[in-house]
């Protein structure tokens, strides 16, 4: 069994991770120019694209808050709630799959 410690580190980890790569895949399906575009039409495909945000929330709120960061256009008061919650959010993602299939 992990320590707290390395279920916290290994957390993150692994959720920042899921939700880069989910969020790339969500702006395949997204980008109308992509080949692997579908249109919203029905609402299971709408649950799917909402699935997907899911997954790929942390790193969308992640680039988000960065942005807003550099640019300046947040009070720094939100900008830290993103990332704070982006870490929380990637870190619960992550001990979920940790759940699945270590411990």
């Amino acid at each position: 069994m992990l320590d707290v410690a390395q279920t916290i580190v290994f957390g993150l980890a692994i959720g920042f991770v899921i939700s880069a790569v989910v969020s790339n895949v969500f702006q395949l399906v997204t980008n109308g120019q992509s080949i692997f575009h579908f249109p919203v039409t029905s609402d299971v495909r709408r649950l799917m694209v909402v699935g997907l945000l899911l997954l790929a929330g942390p790193h969308i709120l992640f680039r988000a808050a960065n942005r807003s960061l550099q640019i300046g256009d947040w009070p720094a008061a939100y900008v830290a709630g993103c990332f704070a919650l982006c870490v929380i959010w990637s870190f619960v993602l992550g001990f979920c799959v940790l759940r699945l299939f270590i411990i």
